[in-house]
């Protein structure tokens, strides 16, 4: 596997990206704990726009991770 270029932390609530390397851990809009990687195969985010996992469909919503749809 390649390197990444920038990897993304996620709100897993409201969507909101930032880059990992802002230091930032909660959503400012929500209080959220921002995602770091894929909760299912710890891929990491590559993209401030990703809703879903590229490397195994893993959703990134709240809902998606208490077995719901996101």
């Amino acid at each position: 596997m390649g390197t990444i270029g920038v990897a993304y932390r996620l709100c897993p609530r409201c969507f909101r990206a930032v880059p990992a390397a802002s230091g930032e851990k909660y959503c400012p809009n929500d209080g959220t704990r921002l995602l770091e990687a894929c909760p299912r195969c710890q891929a990491p985010i590559t993209s401030p726009y990703a809703r879903f996992c590229v490397v195994c469909g893993q959703g990134f919503g709240l809902a998606a991770s208490r077995g719901g749809k996101a």
